[in-house]
């Protein structure tokens, strides 16, 4: 594709850019597209355990499929459509992404080998690289730099409302109608609400909440974005918070089942309220709390994901150990809670410190590189883990290969600090 010359768009300041009722229904609606996007991933790690056994797979495979089978794709194919998604119509790219990626989960559910299912997962990972970025760089164009923190963790209680829908979907429906029938009721509804999304969301008014908005080529992009110090340190520290969202979304159902014999429906019903709903409560407080804490010091976009995310080491570390369920349940959901709480301020920093024209390759680069690591190298390893461990621990072996993520957060959490440091001086080169 031909780079533009750049050429300054002089753009109005204020939230005008859409009226309050319009943006808030474009928000609502991407993220329910957001939360199926979420739906379709998480339904396949509560049928890991049916998967498995028809299929006569190993833990390490299943790890595969539920990671690298998805994240690989979908990091390869993520930046170059983010770079259209910068240039252009970004809600047609939505839709039609939304519309792909529902479709191929449903054929998740004709698979009749491993290979025909892992093509499938292959393409539901390549629809899903298109949504986010476009989506979020929509948002960021409805609402203003104090704004984002609020309205990105509204979009990102997409996250957990995924989660929960697909947890209580898969269990559900894998118990009374079977694995393959739980495909299809998570993929069909998307491809209608696509249709409804091509035809009641219109393209937003690129930079509309700057001063001025420039476009770049690529390597001048690259260039400022590898140049804020703050973006770098927070897309590692975010790659090792979301190994720890990933490996749990994935690996809770098996466990659950293996260690505390529960059945599909059970599963759906634990790990999808108290898994998903206090994930999605975190998300939503993250949101609201660091819009208003970060109005008078921008430090605290990143420290209070930073103490979030560091409670959630040793909590998550008890919920794993005791053998008490009750407990083990209760620490679950504080654990999504905690880790939750950090997406939309994350999800903001990218809008925040990179120009308007640089938002969806800025937040491309955040989720992908995040997923690639979280989603790719999370079940992957707590999978190989499982395999290494069974001789000795049996069942129990997934308690323990779980245990690495609590040490991921934890380190996530220190790097956020570290990028509080250089966090103000980022915004003012960004605007």
């Amino acid at each position: 594709m031909v780079d533009l010359a750049p050429q300054a768009v002089v753009q109005p300041q204020a939230t005008a850019a859409a009226p309050s009722a319009r943006r808030y229904y474009v928000l609502g609606l991407l993220t329910v597209v957001y939360a199926l996007n979420f739906l379709d991933r998480t339904i396949f790690n509560v049928l890991i355990e049916p998967i498995k056994k028809e299929f006569a797979l190993s833990d390490t495979m299943m790890g595969l499929l539920a990671g690298f089978g998805f994240a690989l794709f979908y990091s390869l194919l993520g930046i170059p459509i983010a770079r259209l998604a910068d240039r252009i119509n970004r809600r047609n790219i939505v839709a039609i992404a939304f519309a792909f990626w529902s479709a191929m989960t449903a054929l998740c559910g004709m698979a009749g080998s491993l290979t025909s299912l892992a093509f499938a997962r292959i393409g539901v990972g390549i629809g899903e690289s298109a949504g986010s970025p476009a989506s979020q760089s929509i948002v960021a164009d409805l609402f203003a730099k104090n704004e984002r923190p609020r309205a990105l963790g509204i979009y990102a209680i997409g996250t957990y409302l995924g989660v929960f829908l697909g947890y209580f979907v898969g269990g559900y429906v894998n118990q009374h109608y079977g694995w393959r029938m739980a495909f299809y009721v998570a993929g069909l509804p998307g491809i209608l609400l696509a249709v409804l999304l091509w035809l009641t969301i219109k393209e937003p008014k690129r930079g509309a909440m700057a001063e001025t908005f420039t476009p770049e080529p690529l390597g001048p992009t690259l260039s400022f974005l590898g140049s804020q110090q703050s973006f770098i340190i927070v897309l590692i520290g975010f790659c090792l918070t979301t190994y720890t969202n990933y490996a749990t979304a994935a690996w809770i159902p098996p466990f659950l089942a293996r260690v505390h014999h529960l059945s599909s429906a059970e599963i759906g019903t634990y790990a999808g309220t108290f898994k998903g709903l206090a994930g999605m409560a975190g998300t939503l407080l993250g949101g609201f709390v660091v819009a208003q804490i970060s109005r008078r010091d921008d430090r605290w976009k990143l420290w209070a994901p930073a103490i979030t995310s560091g409670l959630a080491g040793p909590v998550f570390a008890l919920c794993m150990l005791t053998q008490d369920f009750a407990t083990m349940v209760a620490m679950l959901a504080l654990t999504s809670f905690l880790v939750g709480f950090h997406l939309g301020p994350i999800f903001a920093i990218a809008q925040t410190v990179a120009k308007p024209s640089m938002r969806a390759l800025a937040s491309a680069l955040i989720a992908l590189t995040a997923t690639c690591f979280g989603q790719g190298v999370g079940p992957l390893v707590v999978g190989a883990l499982n395999d290494a461990l069974k001789g000795t621990y049996g069942t129990d072996a997934v308690r323990y290969s779980l245990l690495s993520a609590a040490v991921t957060t934890t380190v996530g959490a220190l790097l956020f600090i570290w990028a509080a440091r250089t966090i103000r001086t980022d915004i003012k080169r960004a605007n």
